[in-house]
């Protein structure tokens, strides 16, 4: 893994980025993806600040890829093939070449534009369909005192997310968080400027709240990266849940059961030879309580009786669906060992995951019957066919008619949100799950 984002001769400089980079790094592992060699253990693209030396042109608006082994495959076409064959019930919206795309019947149309050089990923749909919920990753330039250097101005060009919203048919964009942040500098200098993490939000039940990996709202500098709540309406960022996690590894993957009164979420770990050992655990009432120890990317069932999960053995990734309640597996979906990501269709008989065929990621779609312990899946074809789809990036389904019946017993949310939900009893305290990484 490449973790260098300044020369070597300012060491100083370095030092005090990668302190920030150690920590996120491994918590960004949120497919545990060891494929073909194309997507890693650390398969989501770090945005990371890159060095601009006062002798340095203007940086462009180019984000920079520091994570070996993971640049994305050129797509073999403009726009996604979709099978002709399987007409999708509501609609579908991923991410292809750092565009959001919605696939409906048919047919797919593009959804988002970037612009210079951002990068749209991790879309959510609100529970009625009127928004989707997604990461832009802009790039501009920012700047921090150098206190233990040259005593000047450092200016790096930074790749930082900010959660937005849009509307379906493209109309009603609008910043809903940005993940910027002033930086403290001597008397009479400009406030500096940095980013925390703002990754992979999940909407509540009831649209007022997104949860969210993050590391802010403050400096992040040497703080993991976790959980916490956005209030929707207001924007803001709450305290980090107090959920247990190893130090340097994180969280990732949260997702609200559909009535929100638990959260599922993916404890990141690994063993002494780096293999990942994620484990998905689900919060409720203040308690977290371990689910199921290998497995990732928890997609609730309509009725949340069931998860679907990304199953990770070694190098292997597999779709399996778990009992919510007791964790054991009761069905294996896929055997192929190159699926990951489910997410569970809103009129529950079906399912869709990425695929990976050679180095090209595809939308795959099953069909889901019977009951559990006797669970019958059919494999389609591919609904999208070698189209290149971003695989860093999840789907997300609505099918109007269908979705999440929030509970009217389910508990207060922390301060700073406003929905019912899992509530948290307090600022993070970050017990060690296992031994710290060295």
């Amino acid at each position: 893994m490449t973790d260098q984002i300044a020369p070597a001769t300012q060491p100083p400089i370095r030092r005090r980025f990668a302190g920030s980079r150690v920590s996120v790094a491994p918590a960004l592992s949120v497919v545990g993806l060891l494929v073909a060699g194309l997507l890693t253990a650390q398969v989501y693209m770090n945005w990371t600040p890159t060095l601009v030396t006062a002798a340095s042109p203007t940086p462009t608006a180019t984000p920079v890829l520091v994570v070996s082994g993971n640049t994305p495959t050129p797509a073999p076409t403009a726009t996604p093939v979709t099978n002709l064959q399987i007409s999708v019930p509501g609609t579908i919206v991923y991410a292809k070449g750092g565009n959001l795309w919605l696939q409906s019947g048919t047919t797919a149309h593009q959804l988002t534009q970037s612009v210079n050089g951002s990068q749209q990923s991790q879309p959510a749909f609100s529970p009625d369909g009127q928004w989707i919920y997604y990461i832009d990753t802009r790039t501009r330039l920012g700047w921090e005192y150098d206190w233990t250097f040259h005593n000047e101005l450092a200016h790096y060009t930074l790749n930082y997310p900010v959660l937005c919203r849009i509307r379906p048919d493209g109309t009603g964009q609008k910043d809903v968080l940005s993940s910027l942040v002033k930086v403290g500098v001597p008397k009479g200098y400009s406030p500096g400027l940095s980013f925390y993490w703002l990754l992979e939000p999940s909407i509540s039940p009831n649209g007022s709240t997104a949860a969210v990996m993050s590391n802010g709202p403050s400096r992040p500098e040497g703080q993991d990266v976790v959980i916490h709540y956005v209030n929707l309406t207001t924007g803001k960022l709450g305290p980090a849940l107090s959920l247990p996690y190893t130090p340097y590894l994180g969280l990732s993957d949260p997702a609200f059961s559909p009535n929100g009164t638990v959260l599922a979420y993916t404890v990141e770990g690994r063993t002494n030879s780096y293999a990942p050992t994620p484990s998905i655990w689900t919060y409720a009432g203040g308690v977290a309580h371990e689910l199921a120890r290998g497995f990732r990317a928890a997609s609730w069932s309509p009725d949340g009786k069931y998860i679907a999960a990304t199953k990770v053995v070694g190098n292997t990734l597999n779709i399996a669906v778990l009992d919510a309640t007791t964790g054991k597996q009761v069905s294996q979906v896929t055997t192929d060992g190159a699926s990951w990501s489910p997410v569970w269709s809103p009129d529950g008989d079906k399912l869709v995951y990425m695929h990976l065929t050679g180095a090209i990621v595809d939308l795959n779609m099953v069909y889901i019957s019977g009951t559990a312990g006797s669970f019958t899946f059919k494999i389609e074809p591919n609904l999208t066919d070698y189209s290149g789809l971003d695989g860093q990036s999840t789907a997300a389904w609505y099918i109007p008619g269908f979705g999440p019946t929030p509970s009217s017993t389910a508990t207060a949310a922390p301060s700073g949100s406003a929905t019912p939900g899992p509530s948290a009893p307090g600022p993070t305290s970050s017990p060690a799950l296992s031994a710290s990484p060295s």
